[in-house]
């Protein structure tokens, strides 16, 4: 986060919005943006057929504006979830990452799954620091920045 202010991305439960910004809020974040990851596959069905996923956008302190804002509708391609059973493509997280988080910046995901936010935040030169309690996980997303590292580096 910048000095005098940041942003944070944060993927929610609709149905548990009220909880999570209660928390966003005792943090001290404030919403700024909602954006939907349109899907092209339902993931699940119900009442509807849930063809999305959606963020807020959140800002702490003097946020400063995007120098080109993002779309609040981003195309997110299926992943297949072959490392995480929520994985998140790494090229719908990249136009977030280039938009708020300036050229060494920090990228941080309390909640890193199998690493794709890090793994986006490495591909734009970032730096990064992901947190994931579940071992497996960790470990694949250790593997995953450890091979985009080296081609990276190749």
């Amino acid at each position: 986060m910048q000095k005098d202010g940041g942003f944070a991305a944060s993927f929610y439960a609709w149905n548990r919005i009220d909880l999570f910004m209660a928390a966003w809020k005792a943090a001290g974040f404030r919403p700024v943006g909602h954006i939907i990851f349109r899907k092209s596959y339902a993931s699940s069905a119900r009442f509807v057929r849930y063809t999305h996923e959606a963020a807020y956008l959140l800002a702490k302190g003097d946020a400063k504006l995007p120098r080109q804002p993002i779309p609040d509708v981003i195309d997110m391609p299926y992943s297949g979830n072959k490392m995480h059973p929520t994985q998140k493509p790494v090229a719908a997280l990249l136009p977030l990452i280039h938009a708020f988080c300036p050229a060494g910046g920090l990228v941080i995901d309390p909640f890193c799954g199998s690493g794709s936010s890090l793994v986006a935040a490495q591909h734009l030169g970032r730096d990064w620091l992901g947190m994931e309690l579940d071992e497996t996980h960790a470990a694949t997303a250790s593997r995953r920045l450890a091979y985009w590292g080296e081609r990276r580096a190749a």
